[in-house]
């Protein structure tokens, strides 16, 4: 047998496959239409409930983080808002997701930095200055990571710092960061080479920030450091609170101590033991804030604790593969909603 494809090989296949009425019916019907639509199985969908024994109270319209990837900021704030809307009987209410945003970067761009100076003695090629060098302000985070921004930050409602072009279709300003970050890097790399002391480095690091705070004010806007809030609930009684700050606005108006959670994932890995933390090294946002903490428990463990906290009222962050058995137009989830065999 030969180890190549031979011309006769292909001629086989070809003959074959156009020989199969099946695969030229599906050819002339994928050719024009999305795959996901034609393999859709549409009596798993119908099956689908979404009536539940337990709701969470206080639910609020869905938010869009459009063309970006603030999923577990936006989660985030979602838990917020369900104890906001509580507390003042709202019928909606949204935070700024750019606010988050705007300091996560920030924040992100001091911690790839430090990064990148705890690793001066590695070559260019090294696999973890690499890594360092290719997505150091991605949009993605960890539950830890929402925890650092909020006990330093705080929150603020969506009027003081709304959307703009850059928070809703991130590509383009993580890409201009991300270039000016990899030329600071080379910087601070040279001038560790040529003996700067650790002050000089520490000093260069601060008027780089500056230069991305300047980058990120102008994609998306300036944070304010206080504001006044006027509300009218659900039964039309107006309220207007003055002076507030991003961090008294969190403590007083949503008020839960995010150091009491922890994250649980399920890593079914034979070298993760259960019941055991875990973290991801150089992954996080704020320099000397909390470190990535993963708690890898059973499924049904993981299954349970949702449970608990649903029956007990309570919202649950949590964090999934969602580009697999994933219908994002319907928002389903299953793995039997598509019948890619019987396609293929």
């Amino acid at each position: 047998m030969s180890k190549k494809i031979l011309k006769k090989t292909l001629n086989g296949f070809r003959k074959n496959t156009l020989a199969n009425p099946q695969v030229r019916l599906a050819r002339n019907a994928s050719i024009r239409n999305e795959v996901i639509e034609l393999t859709m199985d549409w009596e798993s969908f119908r099956k689908i409930d979404h009536s539940f024994s337990d709701i969470v109270s206080g639910e609020m319209p869905a938010t869009n983080q459009k063309s970006s990837g603030r999923c577990w900021g936006f989660a985030g704030l979602n838990l917020f808002r369900i104890y906001l809307g509580r507390k003042h009987n709202l019928k909606d209410f949204q935070f700024s997701q750019s606010f988050f945003m705007f300091w996560d970067k920030l924040e992100k761009s001091n911690y790839f930095l430090e990064s990148i100076l705890k690793t001066t003695d590695l070559h260019w090629s090294s696999r973890l200055v690499m890594h360092l060098l290719d997505n150091p302000i991605q949009d993605g985070g960890q539950w830890d990571m929402w925890v650092n921004l909020i006990n330093k930050y705080g929150v603020v409602p969506q009027s003081e710092m709304p959307e703009s072009y850059s928070s809703s279709k991130s590509m383009r300003m993580n890409r201009m960061i991300t270039r000016k970050l990899r030329e600071f890097a080379k910087q601070l790399r040279e001038s560790s080479q040529n003996s700067s002391s650790d002050s000089q480095m520490q000093s260069m690091k601060t008027d780089m920030l500056e230069e991305i705070y300047q980058m990120l004010t102008i994609h998306l806007g300036t944070p304010p450091n206080s504001f006044d809030w006027q509300i009218r609930d659900k039964k039309q009684s107006f309220s207007r609170f003055e002076k507030l700050t991003p961090q008294s606005f969190y403590n007083d108006h949503v008020g839960l101590n995010l150091d009491e959670y922890i994250c649980l994932i399920n890593c079914p890995m034979s070298d993760k033991e259960y019941n055991k933390v875990y973290t991801v090294e150089m992954l996080g946002n704020v320099v000397e804030g909390h470190s990535i903490r993963y708690l890898n428990v059973e499924s049904n463990v993981m299954k349970q604790s949702a449970i608990n906290s649903l029956k007990n009222g309570d919202p649950v962050w949590f964090g999934c593969d969602v580009s697999k058995h994933f219908h994002r137009d319907l928002g389903v989830m299953d793995i039997s909603l598509f019948d890619f065999d019987s396609f293929y």
